[in-house]
């Protein structure tokens, strides 16, 4: 018998806010009781360090008395320059210019004291990494500029990507042996999965806010695919500054797309709408718990490991989703380094999406957060595709096998990955689409053409150097599937969906 592989369904809250003198408490803890975790903003807290310490004891006594385990959210360092306790302890600050939460071994081990924590997550991380903690620098009007790690001097985004693997690997590995479960981010914009992934630190994409839902989930589950780690999905009710930026039905959408899409753990940010002033469930709330009642525990027999994917992107992972040159939005930058700054070899990934969502993602950038004309267009969830991954420079055969078209871009693929590509495109008839820096020797763009064309065995190596070509998507059009609809195959299995009109849902096919 196929194993059953669940979804883990919970919310986002502060479990104290509910617990102290609040209307909302007695509905929250059943709802709590009716989802398999919670996660909560525990974060440090004014007073002594021993304060602190027993703040996280007590959070973990709640849970205990709550009967549900939780995760321990923190994203206050995100906003507040200084994190430091009364008598001297600093959580943020280590003398090296550098911003990032830092917890200590004692005080996870109060976080793990009821043995229900299931893990750490840093809020936004890959957010205050690649916009160099941009709520300090905006509250300081740019007169505080501290990146969350220390950066390179090279300009060669490739030195500056390794540094920070390693430093990622190291702070993860550190809050493990402290005793931390699991470490996790959470990311507003569609980066760094694949570097966090193989550096221990779960994937975890947000749908809504201001990405499309099934763009986040097919670079992130590209990386929990490639690294073998669980993919978990934050459906966050946020939309730029106003929340709820999103209807409840489209909640309700985003939550059934994680469970068809093999997600291992989804919750909702924020749950301050699932119930009124009163203490009555909302909208919101109904619509909460109708998917609980619909989906929690409900029998699934694939989950992200099962993907397989039929159009690859396959780049080095750069931070770049569509920032541009704004100050006071988003930094024009790679890695949160000002020495590098976005070209023309980190944008192609942007190109591809545009043409595999049949112009619907744009040719600028992935997110709604783009500064640009085109972001004041209405949000939506869902843009038309067909089967895509992103995996980064080093996936495997074993990655590509399912391929049956795949882009190589960006600044480096390994050549372990390039020989992966050749062998299936002449043994399984892939069709691969490189600039001429990853194309086979000899393989060159015949002057004045969009692209040039070489087959070899069952497969074809097309050769371009312009992704966004009107001939190129044409050329490609019989892998892009139909305009207006979303497509995928689990282990066999394939789900079809017609996308609603206003993009905020869709219907199986």
């Amino acid at each position: 018998m196929p194993q059953n592989k669940p979804l883990l369904i919970g919310y986002h809250t502060d479990i104290f806010k509910h617990f102290s003198h609040n209307p909302k408490f007695d509905l929250m803890a059943k709802t709590g009781k009716g989802v398999d975790f919670v996660l909560c903003h525990v974060d440090t807290v004014s007073g002594t360090y021993q304060d602190n310490l027993d703040h996280a004891e007590k959070t973990a006594r709640a849970f205990t008395e709550l009967g549900v385990p939780f995760i321990a959210c923190y994203e206050g360092q995100n906003f507040n320059l200084e994190q430091k306790t009364t008598d001297g302890h600093d959580w943020v600050h280590r003398g090296d210019g550098t911003h990032l939460l830092r917890l200590t071994p004692d005080y996870l081990e109060k976080l793990n004291s009821e043995g229900n924590c299931l893990g750490f997550m840093y809020d936004e991380l890959e957010h205050v990494i690649i916009n160099r903690n941009i709520s300090l620098a905006l509250e300081s009007h740019f007169k505080v500029d501290r990146p969350a790690f220390p950066v390179s001097v090279s300009r060669d985004p490739v030195v500056q990507g390794e540094l920070l693997s390693a430093q990622l690997r190291d702070y993860a590995a550190q809050l493990k042996q402290y005793g931390a479960k699991t470490v996790s981010g959470e990311h507003v914009f569609p980066v760094l999965f694949h570097m966090f992934a193989k550096n221990g630190i779960i994937p975890n994409f947000k749908s809504q806010k201001e990405s499309f839902s099934n763009v986040q989930f097919a670079i992130a589950a590209g990386a929990a695919k490639q690294y073998g780690t669980p993919l978990w999905n934050c459906v966050d009710l946020w939309c730029r500054m106003t929340y709820p930026g999103h209807t409840a039905l489209e909640m309700y959408n985003n939550l059934v797309f994680a469970y068809l899409m093999g997600v291992d753990r989804v919750y909702v940010e924020s749950t301050d709408a699932f119930m009124d002033n009163e203490g009555h469930l909302t909208d919101y709330g109904r619509m909460f718990r109708r998917f609980c009642d619909e989906y929690k525990g409900r029998e699934r027999t694939y989950n992200v490991a099962d993907y397989q994917p039929k159009i690859g992107i396959v780049r080095y992972d750069d931070t770049f989703w569509g920032q541009g040159r704004v100050k006071w939005m988003w930094r024009n930058m790679l890695f949160g380094n000002p020495a590098i700054k976005a070209d023309a070899k980190c944008k192609e990934w942007i190109k591809v999406f545009d043409m595999i969502t049949h112009g619907e993602t744009g040719g600028g950038g992935i997110s709604w957060g783009r500064v640009e004309l085109r972001s004041l267009t209405r949000h939506r969830s869902f843009a038309s595709m067909n089967n895509a991954v992103v995996y980064d420079e080093n996936a495997t055969e074993k990655e590509l096998a399912t391929l049956k078209l795949c882009f190589l871009c960006g600044y480096t693929v390994s050549k372990e990955t390039l020989a992966a590509a050749a062998k299936l495109v002449k043994e399984n008839g892939l069709t691969v689409v490189a600039p001429e820096r990853f194309a086979p020797k000899g393989c060159t763009l015949a002057k004045g053409q969009a692209f040039t064309e070489y087959p070899d065995g069952k497969g074809v190596w097309i050769v371009t150097k312009n992704f966004h070509s009107p001939q190129l998507k044409k050329r490609l059009s019989g892998f892009l599937g139909n305009k207006g609809e979303m497509r995928y195959v689990f282990a066999g299995e394939e789900f079809r969906f017609r996308i609603d009109q206003d993009g905020d849902g869709y219907t199986r096919i």
